[in-house]
């Protein structure tokens, strides 16, 4: 296994902004985008969604893939994408989200570190920003208050 770190992306006709979501995976860097598999799940979009998508996977074979399925909702995607997954970890992003490049080779390289270890984890808990389209601020949504930070904590804790 040398993937990670599988991101599936549930996407229903999602050609206006889908590229607002790949395009960081790009731009990450080269160490973390070879522990990433980007698996866009394509549930029977009408639109131009399979055709940008189909670019991504042409540029960057060993990063993306892309599966198409009769339209069945968001949960039976993320189930597709789950059963195309071969990372070890798998984390859903939304089309209409993205992840910032900085916080996405943070998490990557603490799964890397844990993976050397030979420590695995259930879950791992990170911050994110909230932003309505159009508004003028983002929030970020922080765990800080309720989970301690920089730390591995077990269930009996």
């Amino acid at each position: 296994m040398d993937k990670i770190l599988s991101v599936i992306v549930p996407a229903y006709n999602s050609e206006d902004y889908i590229e607002r979501c790949l395009s960081p995976f790009v731009r990450a860097d080269a160490e973390t985008r070879k522990k990433l598999e980007i698996i866009i799940v394509n549930d029977g979009s009408t639109d131009g969604t399979e055709k940008m998508v189909e670019s991504y996977v042409e540029k960057y074979p060993y990063m993306f893939k892309l599966c198409n399925k009769e339209n069945g909702g968001h949960g039976s995607a993320v189930n597709t994408g789950i059963a195309n997954a071969t990372g070890l970890y798998f984390k859903v992003v939304d089309s209409d989200d993205w992840v910032d490049e900085g916080a996405l080779e943070k998490i990557l390289s603490v799964l890397h570190e844990l993976v050397e270890k030979q420590t695995l984890i259930d879950m791992l808990v990170s911050n994110y920003v909230y932003e309505k389209v159009g508004a003028k601020h983002k929030k970020v949504i922080h765990y800080r208050n309720v989970m301690p930070q920089d730390r591995i904590i077990t269930w009996k804790e």
